[in-house]
């Protein structure tokens, strides 16, 4: 047996060595099924009876998972039968099955190719990760083709790793809720996929995004999967096993240690105070971002709305999620940035075209403001939710203040509306916006004067401001937040926020980082919000820290040339003072 080490992205965190087993996979193939055209009706039938085994089979596990982990895991299952049921695919299952005369199976893989290419062209990672969502129907309607005929994984996986390409988000919700898996490593996936969601929830270590795992493997095979640093052994030998059981000792009581700090005040060791809280892209994911220490929602991406069905989202449907948010949360604040999408994040019930340079063209606020009709309807039911009164509205990609004037004419419109028909809801909402394009920052001064508070989104934001694509394996190093003229930049939006007594929160990347946190700290930043398993580690580092120490520090650092010169001084200074701050940021550590 080879020993191979293969490298992944860690999306539920933790250490195990065990047994393999394989998920079996539907594969779906360009080849050409051909049947005689007398053979068509019987075909049509034979589609007839899958889809029907298909609905009745989701109803059912759908109802199984709500029984066995809530209703928070069976709502992907709405999602489901609504793609099952959209009369577009049935129609061009029917169509392609009599216009080329070919089997269910090539139909359904000529069908899942137009998925595939439509998601592929999206470059948002998130609503990528959402054709799971059709390829998970389309196979299913595949597997129910032939009655009786059991194609899944197998049924007891307790004890065992479960390898597979790609683990649909049915499997996701029936084989992980059922309790015993050890870990999970899949070809392919990602952080906000549902499987990586559902897995961090049941704290399952899982490891995606590993290409071949399934090729490189074998049923009985000894696996580690370090969900921590996103690495997966195959067949390691005694001396690497010994290696990984010190370091899973070391993970233990590194996650102990940061379960207590989760429940410690969120106050500097001077006595100021900050406030952690989390991202999130589901209303699941509340209960385990507050049961890191997240004090409210800093950011709730409202795209996912949209990827859960294969028709806009009314009124209705929008208010019941956003309702949900405010009363689980309350009385801790929300924060919901409205639609996203547009450009390279198109969604396919939108039918947007496509634009040469999309990450600069009609997406966000830009896209809203040229679809009103469709922001009305989610400004409305954001308005009906916040009668609670901790709803707070950031619009994203604001540019210049004729959108702010813009935005208060359409919220205006819409709280009038909604007072003739009778319903309530918080007329002093705040309405922010997100600080995320380099002019909206040069002129945060003015724009400070004119909305309620600011949001700063530090991926865009530096990586306009830097000209760097992070995604670019060529350029990606030159992206540096401690550049010195990053922090400059981050300084002025901050100081224009407060000197309009208005607050500024951080919900990039920047914020799950130890050290940077720190430095926002110093900068003058107060509210930090993030992926909620990254925030023990972040208050442990705040809560062991001066802040007129830091802020000293940095001001003295933002002199330096360099973002290497910057890091080395911070360091230097602050390392011999506050030794906690720097201990225990990783399991590795």
């Amino acid at each position: 047996m080879d020993y191979l080490r293969l490298r992944g992205i860690g999306v539920s965190p933790g250490i195990v060595l065990g047994e393999v087993v394989l998920a079996e996979r539907i594969i779906f193939t360009t080849r050409k099924d051909y049947i005689p055209p007398h053979r068509v009706p019987k075909e049509i039938e034979r589609l007839g009876a899958a889809l029907l085994r298909t609905r009745e089979e989701i109803t059912a596990i759908k109802d199984q998972v709500r029984t066995m982990v809530g209703e928070e895991h069976a709502f992907i299952f709405d999602a489901h039968l609504l793609i099952l049921e959209d009369p577009s695919l049935t129609a061009g299952l029917e169509r392609l099955i009599r216009e080329e005369n070919v089997r269910t199976e090539s139909a359904l893989s000529e069908v899942h190719e137009h998925y595939r290419r439509l998601f592929a062209s999206i470059a948002d990672d998130y609503i990528k990760q959402r054709q799971a969502d059709v390829t998970d129907v389309l196979t299913r309607i595949h597997r129910n083709l032939d009655a009786g005929v059991n194609k899944g994984v197998p049924e007891d996986l307790r004890g065992k790793i479960l390898v597979a390409h790609e683990l649909l988000p049915s499997e996701a919700a029936m084989r992980l809720s059922q309790g015993g898996v050890l870990a999970v490593a899949l070809d392919m996936g990602g952080p906000t996929s549902h499987a990586a969601i559902l897995a961090r929830s049941l704290d399952i270590p899982t490891v995606v995004g590993l290409h071949d795992v399934t090729q490189r493997v074998n049923v009985g095979d000894q696996l580690i999967v370090d969900g921590t640093d996103g690495e997966v052994i195959i067949n390691p030998p005694l001396m690497v096993r010994k290696e990984f059981q010190s370091k899973k000792v070391k993970y233990e009581a590194y996650r102990m240690e940061l379960r207590r700090v989760a429940t410690w005040a969120s106050v500097t060791l001077d006595g100021v105070r900050f406030a952690p809280m989390a991202n999130i892209e589901l209303p699941e994911e509340i209960g385990h971002a507050l049961s890191y220490g997240a004090e409210g929602v800093g950011l709730f991406r409202s795209e996912f709305i949209y990827l859960q069905r294969s028709t806009l989202p009314t009124e209705e449907e929008h208010f019941e999620i956003y309702d949900r948010l405010a009363r689980e949360v309350f009385p801790r604040p929300v924060y919901i940035r409205t639609i996203d999408i547009g450009g390279e994040k198109s969604l396919p019930q939108l039918k947007i075209e496509a634009e040469p340079n999309p990450a600069l063209g009609l997406r966000a606020i830009r896209f809203s403001l040229r679809n009103r009709e469709l922001f009305r309807i989610q400004i409305r039911a954001i308005l009906r939710a916040s009668v609670r009164r901790n709803i707070r509205i950031i619009i994203p990609m604001i540019t210049e203040m004729e959108e702010i004037g813009a935005i208060r004419v359409l919220f205006r419109e819409a709280q009038e509306e909604l007072t003739s028909q009778g319903h309530k809801f918080d007329p002093g909402v705040p309405v922010g916006i997100m600080i995320e394009v380099p002019a909206a920052a040069a002129i945060s001064d003015l724009l400070a004067r004119e909305v309620d508070f600011f949001s700063i989104g530090t991926n865009d934001l530096l990586q306009y401001y830097l000209a760097v694509d992070r995604s670019n394996e060529y350029v990606s190093y030159l992206y540096k937040p401690l550049h010195p003229a990053a922090l400059r930049l981050l300084k002025y939006i901050i100081g224009s926020a407060a000197r309009q007594g208005k607050d500024v929160a951080l919900c990039g990347e920047m914020a799950a980082d130890p050290l940077l946190a720190i430095v926002l700290l110093g900068l003058g930043l107060r509210t930090f919000s993030m992926n909620p398993i990254f925030i023990p580690r972040v208050k442990k580092a705040l809560r062991a820290v001066e802040v007129r120490t830091v802020r000293r520090v940095v001001q003295q650092a933002m002199n330096l040339r360099s973002a290497q010169e910057v890091e080395e001084y911070i360091i230097e200074k602050l390392l011999l003072k506050y030794p906690d701050a720097f201990l225990m940021t990783g399991p590795s550590s």
